[in-house]
């Protein structure tokens, strides 16, 4: 094997332990489809695809599927929080 490959392999065992060690302390942030977070929220997916097509709901997306984090769920519960005042 060159030294390129070993040094690429060892950059990936790097980043895949990183990663691992993120998933042990609880650090990796939860993601969701569009049938995830509908369940999650307790909402329709059509209520989820509007809120994403509104610019209510921050997404990325990999391939056909649509992918959002817990903060950008966060910020929308953030965004669409009602305080009472009596």
């Amino acid at each position: 094997m060159s030294e390129v490959v070993i040094m690429e392999m060892n950059s990936k065992m790097d980043d895949i332990i990183s990663t691992l060690n993120n998933i042990k302390e609880g650090t990796v942030e939860r993601v969701y489809n569009t049938k995830e977070l509908s369940e999650y929220l307790k909402v329709g997916v059509s209520a989820i695809e509007k809120m994403r097509q509104d610019g209510d709901l921050s997404y990325a997306r990999l391939g056909r599927t649509y992918i959002y984090t817990q903060s950008d769920v966060d910020n929308l519960i953030k965004k669409n929080h009602i305080e009472f005042v009596s």
